[in-house]
């Protein structure tokens, strides 16, 4: 990777995702990204620096920071010395040697988590790689390799259930087994299913093979949940809330490897006192001033005297005022809302993440974002009528590269990941309704028809790393009353 990446798609109903990616470099010590993100909203919304403010903003978004998952093809994940899955078993016959020894321990539930991790990140990729293919690729041979490499895997990684199921080890060591085990089968099915869903849509010459190889592995990794006891099997006729409450808790206990610690406080504290402090004694130096002046020409004691000290105060605190506002916004162009030290597995320092947000002017725009702004006529036309606001968010993203990732870890990891998901709630009271009743003309006459109202909020991303050029990125979220229709992206 030789920049940041970025990725911006639907969470859910309400909130979509952006995802950028920071790659790390062990041979370079200090890394540096820059990443702006201005939001064009209609004024139609309503949503305005009076009625969306950046606590709101803040409320509205929940980030994560972690560690990308290391990019290996499927068939890698269980062949080769250092391949996860015989790191796997290395740790697995330490513990067993020396049950007792933390360390052991440790990198017993590292490897372990970090090969779930892999496997996810690796099923994903290469059942999307599918979903891609043309028609002159060989989609049926895809699917079949894509199916029964994941079941050598699974396979191969149960084949470790006997190192596991030691006398020595009863306890949290095995019960951890257990728990991936049973994510792993969930894990597969998962892409398993969604490579069933797309078989309609690839462009195969007879789906009946593939789509009964696909289903005979489901079925089959159903009964083993089963047989094992793993609650997480789904039942029909039921809400299925214990599956769906331990998808979701396995899923965080596997990937918390990648995951980093973070603090997060408030920036410019200090500085901002300063400039209160500041602009206090500019006001008071303008207040003594008057004073000396009036006591030395009009005397201590007359009408005229008191009535200057009386003025002179009304304009110090004015004086005070302005000359606060004037420092902070001054600062405000240099400081972040928010500084987040990122810190690794074992407390050290491995990056620092700064954030800031706040409405600008279309004025202020830099020109190469008016131009991709403005990219089609009816959005300049559009723009003049109705205008917009602009919200922008500026990141300065920070990292150490010489910083070790976490003990026995280093090197496995080629960046930090940022995701931030983004609730669009607050943005939808203002809407028409969703559905509009249209009429259309026939040779039989008129008829009713229901069309969809909706609404274009735009986003333009500019990122790059220190002493590069930036690049930029453009998208548009199509919204309606009812939450996200769909994210577009927009050539630049």
């Amino acid at each position: 990777m030789n920049g940041a990446q970025e990725q911006v798609k639907i969470h859910d109903k309400y909130q979509f995702e952006m995802k950028f990616t920071y790659p790390i470099d062990l041979n370079d010590k200090k890394l540096s990204y820059q990443v702006e993100t201005y939001m064009f909203m209609p004024n139609n919304l309503g949503v305005t620096a009076k009625t969306y403010c950046k606590e709101d903003y803040y409320g509205d978004a929940q980030t994560y920071i972690r560690f990308k998952t290391p990019d290996m093809p499927l068939k890698s994940i269980v062949k080769g010395d250092k391949s996860p899955l015989k790191m796997l078993e290395k740790a697995l016959k330490d513990i067993a040697t020396t049950p007792a020894d933390p360390d052991k321990e440790n990198n017993y539930k590292q490897s372990l988590k970090m090969f779930c991790s892999v496997l996810k990140s690796s099923l994903r990729d290469e059942e999307a790689f599918i979903e891609r293919l043309g028609e002159n690729d060989k989609v049926e041979d895809f699917i079949k390799d894509f199916n029964d490499t994941a079941a050598d895997i699974v396979k191969e990684f149960r084949a470790l259930r006997k190192l596991a199921h030691v006398p020595l080890l009863q306890g949290r060591p095995y019960a951890l087994y257990l728990l991936a085990d049973e994510h792993i089968s969930l894990t597969v099915d998962k892409y398993r299913y969604r490579l069933l869903m797309a078989v309609n849509r690839l462009p195969l010459q007879d789906p009946k093979k593939p789509r009964a190889a696909l289903l005979d592995a489901i079925h089959a990794e159903t009964l083993y949940r089963d047989a094992n006891k793993y609650p997480s099997v789904p039942r029909p006729n039921s809400d299925n809330e214990v599956m769906l409450y331990r998808m979701s808790a396995l899923k965080k206990i596997m990937s918390s490897i990648l995951f980093l610690k973070t603090q997060t406080r408030r920036e410019g504290v200090y500085l901002e006192q300063l400039s209160m402090g500041l602009a206090a004694g500019i006001a008071m130096a303008f207040a003594t001033a008057v004073a000396f002046l009036g006591q030395n020409r009009l005397g201590n004691l007359s009408l005229t005297f008191f009535i200057t000290l009386v003025v002179a105060y009304v304009f110090k605190d004015r004086m005070k005022e302005l000359t606060r506002i004037f420092i902070y916004r001054k600062l405000q162009k240099r400081l972040y809302d928010h500084k987040t030290v990122i810190r690794n597995g074992i407390g050290n320092i491995m990056g620092v993440h700064r954030q800031s947000v706040h409405f600008v002017d279309e004025a202020d725009l830099p020109p190469e974002l008016v131009k991709i702004r403005n990219k089609d006529y009816i959005t300049e036309l559009d723009n003049g009528y109705l205008g917009e606001q602009i919200l922008h968010e500026k990141k300065q993203v920070t990292l150490f590269g010489g910083v070790e990732s976490a003990p026995g870890l280093a090197g496995r990891f080629a960046g930090i990941n940022e995701i931030t998901r983004h609730n669009i709630s607050k943005f939808l009271s203002k809407m028409d309704n969703a559905r509009k009743l249209l009429y259309v003309a026939d040779k039989n006459g008129v008829r009713e028809t229901k069309g969809s109202r909706v609404y274009h909020v735009h986003l333009v991303t500019k990122f790059g790393k220190e002493g590069k050029p930036p690049s930029f990125n453009h998208f548009r979220l199509i919204l309606s009353q009812n939450g996200i229709k769909r994210i577009e992206a927009v050539p630049v």
